[in-house]
């Protein structure tokens, strides 16, 4: 009976299983799938040299993601060596500006109308127009200047969500106007510049606190991804850091730091997937200081935009498209709302919170600012803080003199957009020490957003748009920039993942696959049971098993003035699964 007893139990190691007991009953638990390393595909040939850059280039692409614990897709599509060659560099003669036109000293010696010469206002980008005495200031004695909102108003997106490293419009044109708007945050009148059509000013002020308390981090990063999420057909496909290089060393945008970003508060969300006995609650907070809209025709764009499309091949190299798309964005903002919004994730320790018997509600009325203003008050920095309850001085989140040492928030994760570097800094120390923010501290990050706005929300425009139908090869450019779009979305999409277990949501995160499980499941591909969650531990509820959706294949032919295209759905791993969608779609060409 021993010998049998022994072959039972090496057998069982040998299948690498394990088994739980609880109240009586042995439940089985499944070992993580093999781990899954990033699969690249070999690089293309190199190109030609060029000779304008004396460089040449050539790409890849990704076949499988990291998954399971594997390797991540980190790395660039693209790659770039010096070259020399014997061929001339062949640029296109700029054209004469005409009678009623004043030629700029730029690269691209860019005309602009006479009377824009001698004004006051940098209408050339390097301020050649302005060598001279100003005779016809367009403000006259008024001394009005272009602010933040203005300066970075059309900024772009990228659908799949890092934020792109440069603006590509020239926001210091005003094109001889004077419009003006008056800024209620300083109380004098700001100069609009000429690509925008319409600025409001109007202070909206949010504060939310997540209705429930997380039980796990799967249904907070699902909450996160989805309120991320800007285009449908990438689903939640995510590249939230560009890897490819930039082709200039300029970059604006509306982050006050990597440590303080959406980018760097998911991946430390997502590190705690594997954690137990840890709860999580959200708090959101905005400040929406204006709202924009460009103006629908001759938007004035930098000249360096200008400078980057020219450069680009005609010859289509999807590893520079990439660069170019990572730079400006896939799209620009067409209308858009700016100011500021912070994020705060809060790791509770539930043992802590259970020995304290402390109600879900008591801890939101704690952890919030609680914000609110006055229906006229333009300012959001004038805002009051409802008055918290007594109970909350007793039940300091960062208490440690109760329950053997132990606080009831062990982590504070923040994400700032828009404000200072110095307003960011000041509210991740005040609530790593304390635990929460004070009004003060709320108050200075608010007072800051008029210096470095954030784009909180934008009506997209793809950005090939921008590309002035007068350069040389237009229509070739915007072709190439339109497939660019297409293959980046493909490129880094989830197609190239397995599917999850028991209902598992399937992402793809900066180059690698990840399972996040219903409540009752746990495991990298969400393949165990967790028996203690559950209503009745001894039965295994039934869950409608997903697959995951294959790429695209190519597109047919164009017949009939349409092409299709098809897919299928991948079960690997799972039995009696479906997929939500059609096999095939159609597009016309």
């Amino acid at each position: 009976m021993m010998r049998t007893d022994i072959t039972v139990q090496l057998s069982i190691c040998a299948l690498c299983l394990s088994l739980t007991a609880f109240d009586g009953l042995l439940l089985l638990q499944l070992p993580d799938p093999s781990p899954i390393d990033c699969v690249w595909s070999r690089w293309s040939g190199w190109t030609s040299c060029d000779p304008c850059t004396n460089t040449r280039r050539r790409s890849r692409g990704i076949e499988i993601f990291g998954q399971f614990g594997g390797e991540a897709c980190a790395g660039s599509i693209g790659e770039r060596e010096f070259c020399q060659t014997s061929d001339l560099c062949l640029q296109p003669t700029p054209s004469l500006c005409s009678d009623s036109e004043f030629q700029c000293g730029t690269e691209l010696k860019t005309c602009i109308k006479a009377r824009l010469e001698c004004n006051g206002d940098y209408d050339c980008e390097d301020g050649s127009d302005e060598d001279c005495d100003p005779v016809r200031r367009p403000c006259g004695n008024l001394l009005l200047e272009n602010n933040e909102q203005g300066r970075t108003a059309g900024y772009g997106i990228n659908i799949l969500g890092a934020a792109p490293r440069m603006n590509p419009f020239f926001n210091d044109y005003f094109n001889g106007r004077c419009d003006k708007v008056r800024n209620p945050n300083t109380g004098k009148y700001d100069r609009l510049p000429w690509n925008i059509g319409v600025l409001n000013y109007e202070t909206l002020v949010e504060e939310t606190v997540s209705k429930e308390i997380y039980e796990n981090t799967h249904t907070l990063l699902k909450e996160i991804l989805q309120e991320s999420t800007f285009s449908i057909d990438a689903g939640l496909s995510f590249k939230l850091s560009p890897s490819e290089q930039s082709m200039s060393n300029m970059s604006v945008g509306g982050e006050v730091g990597a440590e303080y970003s959406r980018t760097n508060m998911i991946k430390k969300v997502e590190e705690y997937t594997t954690i137990k006995n840890k709860s999580f609650m959200k708090v959101k907070g905005k400040v929406q200081m204006s709202t924009y809209r460009m103006r629908s025709r001759e938007l004035k764009v930098a000249e360096e935009f200008l400078l980057h499309v020219k450069s680009l091949p005609l010859d289509y190299e999807k590893g520079i498209y990439f660069a170019f798309l990572e730079d400006y964005g896939t799209h620009y903002t067409k209308n858009g709302k700016s100011g500021g919004q912070y994020e705060l994730i809060y790791v509770l320790n539930q043992d802590t919170i259970k020995q304290k018997n402390i109600t879900e509600r008591s801890l939101q009325n704690c952890v919030k600012v609680g914000i609110s203003v006055n229906v006229g008050v333009p300012d959001a920095a004038n805002a009051e803080a409802h008055v918290k309850p007594k109970y909350c001085d007793k039940f300091n989140p960062k208490d440690t003199e109760i329950s053997d040492g132990k606080a009831m928030v062990d982590k504070v994760m923040t994400s700032v957009r828009g404000g200072t570097l110095l307003a960011a800094s000041a509210m991740k120390t005040q609530l790593n020490t304390e635990g929460t923010m004070s009004l003060k501290t709320y108050q200075d990050w608010a007072h800051s957003i008029t210096e470095e706005p954030a784009l909180l929300y934008s009506e997209p425009e793809p950005i090939y748009m921008l590309v002035p139908l007068d350069l040389p090869s237009a229509n070739t450019r915007i072709s190439n920039l339109k497939r660019a779009i297409e293959e980046y979305v493909a490129e880094y999409n989830k197609c190239k993942c397995k599917p999850c277990q028991n209902g598992g949501t399937l992402a793809l995160l900066d180059g690698k696959c990840i399972c996040m499980c219903p409540n009752l499941f746990e495991g990298q591909a969400c393949q165990n049971f967790k028996s203690d969650k559950a209503k009745s531990p001894a039965s295994r509820p039934a869950v409608i098993q997903v697959g995951n959706w294959s790429c695209w294949s190519a597109w047919s032919s164009c017949s009939g003035g349409k092409r299709t295209r098809s897919r299928r759905c991948n079960m690997d791993g799972l039995t009696d699964a479906s997929c939500r969608g059609d096999t095939t779609s159609e597009g016309y060409c």
